[in-house]
């Protein structure tokens, strides 16, 4: 319901910040095509990048590899 609040909102980014959206866009969008490609990715690994790949990053549990 939060969520749907949101849209529409007029945000107000700043230069760096929309920069680093930029960048969080692009590392998303090559995990999603590494995902979509025929590269090996263990089931495990898979699971973990589709569970948190949206989450921000303090929500995203520290995986010791």
């Amino acid at each position: 319901m939060i969520q749907h609040r949101n849209i529409g909102h007029n945000w107000q980014f700043t230069d760096s910040q929309k920069e680093l959206l930029k960048k969080y866009y692009g590392a998303n969008r090559l995990l999603l095509d590494c995902l979509n490609s025929d590269c090996y990715v263990s089931r495990d690994v898979r699971k973990n990048i589709e569970d948190t790949l949206l989450l921000p990053i303090k929500s995203i549990p520290k995986v010791r590899l």
